[in-house]
């Protein structure tokens, strides 16, 4: 019917909501990104800058894999206190959000599989399912269907709740 047909295309079109603010910051993230290639090309570039640059990504790829994918999403092992402090800071230093949405999102992602629930659904396009989806409002369902997702264990982490407050 019509009107089931337009409500289905209002949650869509609220799901497409485009968050200004996180695509500002792409565009900066990614215009310096390109400035500090050309000037590493034309060798304007002192070396300790380019390492620098290089041990930060690192770093900040360091706790997506290791952090908030591997330790607090998948609890694929355990880690005592002093790693899963330096993995919260290397997390704050991936702009990646906090530990428990991550998880929270990633958990959601394996659990409503390619479905609307799925923050970054693949059937909305290659695009989406890896960058888009960072740019725009996330659909309700996520949030509604995370709350049904087990996160107790992230939770009960003092590093997790002390990151959230």
């Amino acid at each position: 019917n019509a009107q089931g047909l337009r409500k289905n295309n209002d949650l869509a079109t609220k799901h497409m909501e485009i968050v200004w603010k996180n695509v500002a910051i792409f565009v900066v993230l990614h215009s310096v990104t390109v400035y500090g290639l050309y000037l590493l090309f034309t060798f304007q570039l002192k070396i300790a800058k380019v390492l620098f640059a290089y041990f930060y990504t690192m770093y900040a790829a360091f706790e997506i894999t290791a952090g908030a994918h591997r330790l607090w999403s998948h609890r694929s092992y355990t880690a005592k206190l002093p790693l899963r402090i330096f993995l919260k800071l290397t997390q704050i230093a991936a702009l990646q959000n906090d530990i428990h949405e991550w998880a929270r999102d990633h958990r959601v992602h394996h659990t409503f599989t390619e479905s609307d629930v799925d923050p970054h659904n693949a059937k909305r396009g290659f695009f989406f399912s890896h960058v888009g989806w960072l740019m725009c409002k996330k659909h309700p369902d996520v949030f509604t269907k995370g709350k049904t997702v087990d996160m107790s264990d992230v939770l009960n982490d003092p590093v997790v709740r002390f990151q959230r407050k």
